[in-house]
């Protein structure tokens, strides 16, 4: 399988946003993905096959002050469901490590719902261990 993995390119937005609704049933704006998410220390990488978005990853560059270092997190990570099995997330997640040590990072961070037992094991297998702690969210609706 010949994928390419490059950054987010404008004429990508249509096939990242097909990946991000069927995966995780979200809507974004082209223009909001562009001006507000992609910064210096936000990027997003996008896997790429047969001229089809077939997975992206969503990452951020975060200062830790508290215990002074750099980390990678990835926010999300989405790969097309008949895609999957595949080598994509790998050669995203390897993508990743190549920024994480560009950025001069000292780990990768990121969360996965409980449930996704298959998805836990991807990452326990490219080296991640899981730590114990609860994510906690507390919903707060402002409306204007």
């Amino acid at each position: 399988m010949d994928i390419q993995i490059c950054n987010y390119k404008h004429e990508c937005f249509l096939g990242l946003s097909n990946l991000l609704k069927s995966v995780y049933s979200s809507h974004i704006e082209q223009r909001d993905l562009e001006e507000k998410y992609i910064t210096e220390n936000r990027s997003i990488i996008i896997a790429i096959f047969e001229n089809q978005v077939v997975g992206c990853m969503f990452l951020e560059v975060l200062e830790d002050f508290i215990r002074p270092n750099r980390f990678l997190y990835v926010t999300y990570v989405a790969v097309d469901e008949k895609k999957r099995k595949n080598g994509i997330g790998k050669r995203m997640m390897l993508e990743a490590e190549k920024i994480c040590k560009k950025n001069k990072c000292s780990a990768i961070e990121l969360t996965s719902a409980n449930f996704r037992s298959e998805a836990h094991a991807f990452y326990e297998s490219l080296g991640f261990t899981k730590k114990n702690t609860t994510h906690f969210v507390k919903e707060i609706l402002n409306r204007y």
